[in-house]
């Protein structure tokens, strides 16, 4: 069996059947596997480490929460260096937003009872 030296196809004969090249007369010729390049390795960036928010940070934003509690969670939630401080303020968020449909639900139920009450006892 010959390899032909123009497209590697393998064949019986004096000639390749694809490209018509001649049989080279002797050996067939040695395959050799191709040579992987070693790996190049590259320096990794790494991200700076975020700034966790200070003490006196941490008073600011207790007193702006204080002060205007809706606004300072959410700008708190937007603008906080620290994402444990993000965190609370959008879990405090969500609790207020609880309380408040409960409260909500309470204060119809209270007012339907007192209607109701109202129109059953002056009959």
């Amino acid at each position: 069996m010959a390899v032909c030296n123009n497209c590697r196809t393998e064949f019986t004969g004096k000639f390749c059947p694809t490209c018509g090249t001649a049989a080279q007369v002797g050996p067939a010729p040695v395959r050799v596997a191709p040579q992987m390049a070693p790996p190049v390795y590259t320096n990794v960036s790494v991200a700076p480490p975020v700034s966790s928010t200070s003490v006196l940070g941490w008073i600011g934003w207790m007193f702006l929460i204080g002060c205007l509690p809706v606004l300072g969670l959410v700008i708190m939630a937007l603008a906080a260096n620290d994402e444990s401080a993000k965190n609370f303020a959008k879990a405090n968020l969500l609790l207020m937003l609880i309380v408040l449909i409960i409260s909500l639900i309470a204060v119809g139920a209270m007012l339907l009872l007192g209607i109701g009450l109202g129109a059953a006892s002056s009959n």
